[in-house]
């Protein structure tokens, strides 16, 4: 896991916890996928179920 001073990213995290770990809202991150912006997101299935991986998280922030 990645450890920073937000706290720690799993390599395959929540919607709850990338918004944890960057401090931004849920609905934000949602509107964000939805957009097209923010960190590259993945939905399992097709479904609703989305999840980020850590490296596309912190490629994001680096590039922010």
């Amino acid at each position: 896991m990645e450890r920073t001073a937000f706290g720690e990213l799993p390599d395959i995290a929540t919607r709850r916890q990338v918004a944890e770990f960057t401090q931004t809202s849920i609905p934000t991150l949602a509107r964000w996928a939805a957009e097209g912006k923010g960190p590259k997101s993945v939905r399992l299935g097709g479904g609703s179920t989305v999840r980020y991986r850590r490296e596309d998280v912190l490629a994001w922030i680096e590039a922010s």
